[in-house]
Protein backbone atom coordinates (compact mmCIF):
# COMPACT_ATOMS: atom_id res chain seq x y z
CA UNK A 1 0.00 0.00 0.00
CA UNK A 2 1.30 3.44 -0.91
CA UNK A 3 2.58 5.37 2.09
CA UNK A 4 0.60 8.49 2.98
CA UNK A 5 2.45 11.76 2.40
CA UNK A 6 2.99 13.57 5.71
CA UNK A 7 4.02 17.06 6.71
CA UNK A 8 7.35 15.58 7.73
CA UNK A 9 7.85 14.31 4.15
CA UNK A 10 7.17 17.77 2.75
CA UNK A 11 9.51 19.34 5.28
CA UNK A 12 12.27 16.88 4.37
CA UNK A 13 11.86 17.68 0.66
CA UNK A 14 12.17 21.43 1.27
CA UNK A 15 14.59 21.38 4.19
CA UNK A 16 12.22 23.11 6.62
CA UNK A 17 10.63 22.06 9.91
CA UNK A 18 7.26 20.38 10.32
CA UNK A 19 6.15 23.39 12.37
CA UNK A 20 6.79 25.64 9.36
CA UNK A 21 4.88 23.26 7.09
CA UNK A 22 1.92 23.27 9.51
CA UNK A 23 1.88 27.08 9.72
CA UNK A 24 2.06 27.46 5.96
CA UNK A 25 -0.69 24.98 5.15
CA UNK A 26 -2.96 26.26 7.90
CA UNK A 27 -2.60 29.94 7.04
CA UNK A 28 -0.77 30.93 10.22
CA UNK A 29 1.64 33.82 10.70
CA UNK A 30 5.40 33.35 10.86
CA UNK A 31 5.95 32.16 7.28
CA UNK A 32 6.81 34.47 4.36
CA UNK A 33 4.58 34.49 1.29
CA UNK A 34 7.43 33.08 -0.80
CA UNK A 35 8.06 30.13 1.52
CA UNK A 36 4.32 29.51 1.91
CA UNK A 37 3.90 29.35 -1.86
CA UNK A 38 6.75 26.82 -2.17
CA UNK A 39 5.26 24.65 0.57
CA UNK A 40 1.77 24.70 -0.95
CA UNK A 41 3.19 23.79 -4.37
CA UNK A 42 5.32 20.97 -2.95
CA UNK A 43 2.29 19.61 -1.05
CA UNK A 44 0.34 19.61 -4.31
CA UNK A 45 3.12 17.84 -6.22
CA UNK A 46 3.53 15.18 -3.54
CA UNK A 47 -0.21 14.50 -3.35
CA UNK A 48 -0.75 15.86 0.14
CA UNK A 49 -4.41 16.87 0.50
CA UNK A 50 -5.37 19.52 3.00
CA UNK A 51 -8.07 22.08 3.67
CA UNK A 52 -6.72 25.55 4.53
CA UNK A 53 -8.00 26.52 7.97
CA UNK A 54 -10.38 29.37 8.73
CA UNK A 55 -11.48 31.04 11.93
CA UNK A 56 -14.10 28.30 12.30
CA UNK A 57 -11.93 25.48 11.00
CA UNK A 58 -13.28 23.09 13.60
CA UNK A 59 -16.88 23.46 12.39
CA UNK A 60 -18.03 20.45 10.35
CA UNK A 61 -14.61 18.85 10.85
CA UNK A 62 -14.28 15.09 10.71
CA UNK A 63 -12.51 13.68 13.77
CA UNK A 64 -11.22 10.14 13.66
CA UNK A 65 -11.65 8.36 17.01
CA UNK A 66 -9.20 5.48 17.19
CA UNK A 67 -9.40 2.72 19.79
CA UNK A 68 -7.57 -0.58 19.95
CA UNK A 69 -9.82 -3.60 19.50
CA UNK A 70 -8.67 -5.07 22.83
CA UNK A 71 -10.19 -2.12 24.72
CA UNK A 72 -13.56 -1.85 22.99
CA UNK A 73 -16.64 -3.80 24.01
CA UNK A 74 -20.18 -2.93 25.00
CA UNK A 75 -20.91 -2.17 27.73
CA UNK A 76 -17.51 -1.03 28.95
CA UNK A 77 -15.71 1.95 30.43
CA UNK A 78 -14.34 2.87 27.02
CA UNK A 79 -17.66 2.57 25.22
CA UNK A 80 -19.01 5.12 27.72
CA UNK A 81 -15.96 7.33 27.17
CA UNK A 82 -16.55 7.10 23.42
CA UNK A 83 -20.18 8.19 23.86
CA UNK A 84 -19.10 11.14 26.01
CA UNK A 85 -16.60 12.17 23.34
CA UNK A 86 -19.22 11.91 20.59
CA UNK A 87 -21.56 14.19 22.56
CA UNK A 88 -18.85 16.81 22.97
CA UNK A 89 -17.86 16.66 19.29
CA UNK A 90 -21.50 17.00 18.22
CA UNK A 91 -21.98 20.01 20.49
CA UNK A 92 -18.88 21.57 18.88
CA UNK A 93 -20.26 21.00 15.37
CA UNK A 94 -17.85 18.17 14.53
CA UNK A 95 -18.41 14.66 13.25
CA UNK A 96 -16.77 11.78 15.13
CA UNK A 97 -15.87 8.67 13.10
CA UNK A 98 -14.97 5.53 15.07
CA UNK A 99 -12.16 3.33 13.78
CA UNK A 100 -11.42 0.15 15.80
CA UNK A 101 -7.77 -0.78 15.26
CA UNK A 102 -6.91 -4.48 15.20
CA UNK A 103 -3.82 -5.84 16.90
CA UNK A 104 -2.26 -6.63 13.50
CA UNK A 105 -2.93 -3.13 12.15
CA UNK A 106 -1.40 -1.62 15.25
CA UNK A 107 1.65 -3.88 15.01
CA UNK A 108 2.09 -3.14 11.28
CA UNK A 109 1.39 0.58 11.79
CA UNK A 110 -1.44 0.51 9.25
CA UNK A 111 -3.14 3.89 9.14
CA UNK A 112 -6.87 4.18 9.89
CA UNK A 113 -9.54 4.52 7.22
CA UNK A 114 -10.40 7.98 8.53
CA UNK A 115 -6.94 9.05 7.38
CA UNK A 116 -6.53 7.07 4.15
CA UNK A 117 -10.09 7.33 2.81
CA UNK A 118 -12.20 9.99 4.53
CA UNK A 119 -9.34 12.40 5.13
CA UNK A 120 -10.13 13.38 8.68
CA UNK A 121 -9.24 16.82 10.05
CA UNK A 122 -7.95 15.52 13.38
CA UNK A 123 -7.68 12.47 15.60
CA UNK A 124 -8.37 11.31 19.14
CA UNK A 125 -6.57 8.12 20.21
CA UNK A 126 -8.52 6.49 23.03
CA UNK A 127 -7.36 3.89 25.56
CA UNK A 128 -3.76 2.91 24.82
CA UNK A 129 -1.65 2.32 21.73
CA UNK A 130 1.94 1.24 21.18
CA UNK A 131 4.30 4.18 21.04
CA UNK A 132 5.46 3.49 17.47
CA UNK A 133 1.83 3.42 16.26
CA UNK A 134 1.18 6.79 17.89
CA UNK A 135 4.33 8.16 16.24
CA UNK A 136 3.08 6.95 12.83
CA UNK A 137 -0.24 8.73 13.30
CA UNK A 138 1.55 11.92 14.38
CA UNK A 139 3.77 11.85 11.29
CA UNK A 140 0.70 12.55 9.16
CA UNK A 141 0.61 16.02 10.71
CA UNK A 142 -3.01 16.11 11.86
CA UNK A 143 -4.10 17.72 15.13
CA UNK A 144 -4.10 14.80 17.57
CA UNK A 145 -4.95 14.26 21.25
CA UNK A 146 -4.42 11.11 23.31
CA UNK A 147 -7.33 10.35 25.65
CA UNK A 148 -6.82 8.33 28.87
CA UNK A 149 -3.16 7.53 28.17
CA UNK A 150 0.11 9.33 27.55
CA UNK A 151 3.78 8.83 26.72
CA UNK A 152 6.92 10.60 27.83
CA UNK A 153 8.29 10.41 24.29
CA UNK A 154 5.94 11.55 21.49
CA UNK A 155 5.34 15.28 21.16
CA UNK A 156 1.57 15.08 21.54
CA UNK A 157 -1.23 16.39 23.73
CA UNK A 158 -2.78 14.00 26.24
CA UNK A 159 -5.83 14.16 28.51
CA UNK A 160 -5.79 11.64 31.36
CA UNK A 161 -7.68 10.95 34.56
CA UNK A 162 -5.68 11.82 37.65
CA UNK A 163 -5.06 8.19 38.50
CA UNK A 164 -2.05 8.91 40.64
CA UNK A 165 -3.95 11.26 42.93
CA UNK A 166 -6.99 8.97 42.85
CA UNK A 167 -5.14 5.89 44.06
CA UNK A 168 -3.20 7.99 46.56
CA UNK A 169 -6.55 9.05 48.04
CA UNK A 170 -7.91 5.49 48.06
CA UNK A 171 -4.78 4.13 49.75
CA UNK A 172 -4.73 6.96 52.28
CA UNK A 173 -8.44 6.28 52.95
CA UNK A 174 -7.54 2.68 53.86
CA UNK A 175 -4.63 3.86 56.02
CA UNK A 176 -6.86 6.34 57.86
CA UNK A 177 -9.17 3.43 58.67
CA UNK A 178 -6.43 1.39 60.33
CA UNK A 179 -4.94 -0.59 57.42
CA UNK A 180 -1.18 -0.80 56.98
CA UNK A 181 -0.83 -4.10 55.09
CA UNK A 182 -2.27 -3.07 51.72
CA UNK A 183 -1.85 -4.76 48.33
CA UNK A 184 -2.36 -3.61 44.74
CA UNK A 185 -4.01 -5.58 41.91
CA UNK A 186 -3.33 -4.84 38.25
CA UNK A 187 -0.73 -5.31 35.51
CA UNK A 188 1.23 -2.12 36.07
CA UNK A 189 3.03 -2.25 32.69
CA UNK A 190 -0.12 -2.72 30.59
CA UNK A 191 -1.15 0.93 30.29
CA UNK A 192 0.12 4.29 31.44
CA UNK A 193 -3.10 4.86 33.41
CA UNK A 194 -2.57 1.68 35.47
CA UNK A 195 1.03 2.68 36.09
CA UNK A 196 -0.16 6.10 37.33
CA UNK A 197 -2.55 4.38 39.74
CA UNK A 198 0.18 2.11 41.04
CA UNK A 199 2.45 5.11 41.62
CA UNK A 200 -0.33 6.78 43.62
CA UNK A 201 -0.61 3.66 45.79
CA UNK A 202 3.17 3.62 46.28
CA UNK A 203 3.25 7.31 47.22
CA UNK A 204 0.60 6.85 49.90
CA UNK A 205 2.33 3.81 51.39
CA UNK A 206 5.72 5.54 51.38
CA UNK A 207 4.26 8.71 52.90
CA UNK A 208 2.84 6.62 55.75
CA UNK A 209 6.11 4.74 56.18
CA UNK A 210 4.50 1.37 55.41
CA UNK A 211 6.14 -1.54 53.62
CA UNK A 212 5.14 -2.50 50.07
CA UNK A 213 5.67 -6.22 49.69
CA UNK A 214 6.29 -7.58 46.19
CA UNK A 215 4.03 -10.57 46.76
CA UNK A 216 1.14 -8.19 47.48
CA UNK A 217 1.33 -6.57 44.03
CA UNK A 218 -0.82 -8.99 42.04
CA UNK A 219 -1.29 -9.39 38.26
CA UNK A 220 -4.72 -9.74 36.69
CA UNK A 221 -3.56 -10.70 33.18
CA UNK A 222 -1.26 -13.23 31.52
CA UNK A 223 -0.34 -10.70 28.81
CA UNK A 224 -1.75 -7.53 27.20
CA UNK A 225 -4.94 -9.25 26.00
CA UNK A 226 -5.62 -12.36 28.14
CA UNK A 227 -7.04 -12.09 31.65
CA UNK A 228 -6.24 -14.61 34.37
CA UNK A 229 -9.15 -16.86 35.28
CA UNK A 230 -8.18 -16.41 38.92
CA UNK A 231 -6.14 -13.76 40.72
CA UNK A 232 -3.11 -15.42 42.40
CA UNK A 233 -3.81 -14.62 46.03
CA UNK A 234 -0.80 -14.60 48.36
CA UNK A 235 -0.45 -16.09 51.83
CA UNK A 236 -0.62 -14.38 54.20
CA UNK A 237 -3.12 -11.90 52.79
CA UNK A 238 -2.95 -8.16 53.41
CA UNK A 239 -5.94 -6.64 55.17
CA UNK A 240 -6.89 -4.55 52.13
CA UNK A 241 -6.40 -4.25 48.36
CA UNK A 242 -6.41 -1.32 45.96
CA UNK A 243 -7.58 -2.58 42.56
CA UNK A 244 -6.91 -0.74 39.31
CA UNK A 245 -10.59 -0.84 38.29
CA UNK A 246 -14.01 -1.74 39.68
CA UNK A 247 -14.56 -4.85 37.57
CA UNK A 248 -11.32 -6.29 38.94
CA UNK A 249 -12.33 -5.31 42.48
CA UNK A 250 -15.60 -7.23 42.08
CA UNK A 251 -13.72 -10.27 40.77
CA UNK A 252 -11.32 -10.13 43.73
CA UNK A 253 -14.18 -9.85 46.22
CA UNK A 254 -15.89 -12.87 44.67
CA UNK A 255 -12.71 -14.98 44.78
CA UNK A 256 -12.06 -14.03 48.40
CA UNK A 257 -15.60 -15.07 49.36
CA UNK A 258 -15.20 -18.36 47.47
CA UNK A 259 -12.31 -19.06 49.84
CA UNK A 260 -14.54 -18.48 52.84
CA UNK A 261 -13.36 -14.92 53.53
CA UNK A 262 -15.71 -12.01 54.15
CA UNK A 263 -15.51 -8.63 52.40
CA UNK A 264 -14.89 -6.32 54.15
CA UNK A 265 -14.75 -8.02 57.57
CA UNK A 266 -11.69 -10.13 56.66
CA UNK A 267 -10.30 -8.26 53.65
CA UNK A 268 -11.23 -4.76 52.43
CA UNK A 269 -11.40 -4.02 48.70
CA UNK A 270 -11.39 -0.76 46.72
CA UNK A 271 -11.73 -0.17 42.98
CA UNK A 272 -11.30 2.65 40.48
CA UNK A 273 -13.42 4.33 37.75
CA UNK A 274 -16.82 4.16 39.53
CA UNK A 275 -17.96 1.90 36.72
CA UNK A 276 -19.30 -1.57 37.48
CA UNK A 277 -21.60 -3.65 35.32
CA UNK A 278 -22.73 -7.25 34.83
CA UNK A 279 -23.79 -10.01 37.22
CA UNK A 280 -20.82 -9.48 39.53
CA UNK A 281 -21.61 -5.82 40.18
CA UNK A 282 -21.52 -4.96 43.86
CA UNK A 283 -21.01 -1.83 46.00
CA UNK A 284 -17.28 -1.05 46.00
CA UNK A 285 -15.52 1.96 47.49
CA UNK A 286 -13.98 3.61 44.45
CA UNK A 287 -12.72 6.75 42.73
CA UNK A 288 -14.86 8.38 40.06
CA UNK A 289 -13.27 9.12 36.69
CA UNK A 290 -14.98 12.20 35.25
CA UNK A 291 -15.41 10.91 31.69
CA UNK A 292 -17.54 13.82 30.50
CA UNK A 293 -15.05 16.40 31.73
CA UNK A 294 -12.20 14.48 30.09
CA UNK A 295 -14.13 14.50 26.81
CA UNK A 296 -14.75 18.26 27.12
CA UNK A 297 -11.08 19.01 27.69
CA UNK A 298 -10.09 16.74 24.79
CA UNK A 299 -12.38 18.51 22.31
CA UNK A 300 -11.28 21.97 23.47
CA UNK A 301 -7.62 21.02 23.09
CA UNK A 302 -8.32 19.58 19.64
CA UNK A 303 -10.08 22.81 18.63
CA UNK A 304 -7.10 24.81 19.81
CA UNK A 305 -4.72 22.65 17.78
CA UNK A 306 -6.88 23.14 14.70
CA UNK A 307 -6.91 26.91 15.13
CA UNK A 308 -3.32 27.49 16.20
CA UNK A 309 -1.43 24.69 14.46
CA UNK A 310 1.54 22.95 16.04
CA UNK A 311 2.85 24.08 19.40
CA UNK A 312 4.32 22.56 22.53
CA UNK A 313 2.43 19.55 23.92
CA UNK A 314 0.26 19.62 27.03
CA UNK A 315 -0.63 16.79 29.40
CA UNK A 316 -3.84 17.56 31.27
CA UNK A 317 -4.92 15.52 34.31
CA UNK A 318 -8.64 15.66 35.06
CA UNK A 319 -9.48 15.03 38.70
CA UNK A 320 -12.31 12.94 40.12
CA UNK A 321 -13.58 12.11 43.58
CA UNK A 322 -13.69 9.28 46.09
CA UNK A 323 -16.99 7.44 46.61
CA UNK A 324 -17.54 5.55 49.89
CA UNK A 325 -19.44 2.29 49.86
CA UNK A 326 -19.35 -0.65 52.26
CA UNK A 327 -16.38 -2.67 50.95
CA UNK A 328 -13.93 -1.28 53.53
CA UNK A 329 -13.63 -2.22 57.20
CA UNK A 330 -12.51 0.37 59.75
CA UNK A 331 -9.97 -1.54 61.81
CA UNK A 332 -9.96 1.24 64.41
CA UNK A 333 -13.64 0.80 65.28
CA UNK A 334 -14.44 -2.68 63.97
CA UNK A 335 -17.25 -1.25 61.84
CA UNK A 336 -17.88 -1.00 58.11
CA UNK A 337 -17.07 2.31 56.44
CA UNK A 338 -19.16 4.24 53.96
CA UNK A 339 -22.73 3.71 52.96
CA UNK A 340 -24.78 3.89 49.79
CA UNK A 341 -22.31 5.42 47.42
CA UNK A 342 -21.87 8.82 49.00
CA UNK A 343 -19.12 11.07 47.71
CA UNK A 344 -16.38 11.40 50.30
CA UNK A 345 -15.80 14.91 51.61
Amino acid sequence: MKKNVTMRDIGAALGVSTVTISKALNGKEGVSDEVRAKIVEMARQMGYHYAPSTESAEKDAIIGILIADRFFSAPSFYSDMYKALLRELTDAGMLGVLDIISQDDEKNQAMPAAMTIQRANGFVLLGQFQEDYVASVLEAGFPTVLLDFSFDGPDVDAVVSDGQSGCFQLTRYLIEHGHRNIGFVGNIHRTSSIMDRYVGYLRAMMAAGYEVRNEWVLPDMLDSTNYLSEIPLPSPLPTAFVCNNDMLACQLARELEQRGLRVPEDVSVTGFDNYVYGPDARPITTYTVDKQRMAQVTVRRLQNRMREGMEGPLRTSVGGWLVERDSVMDLNTGKRCGGNGQDAV
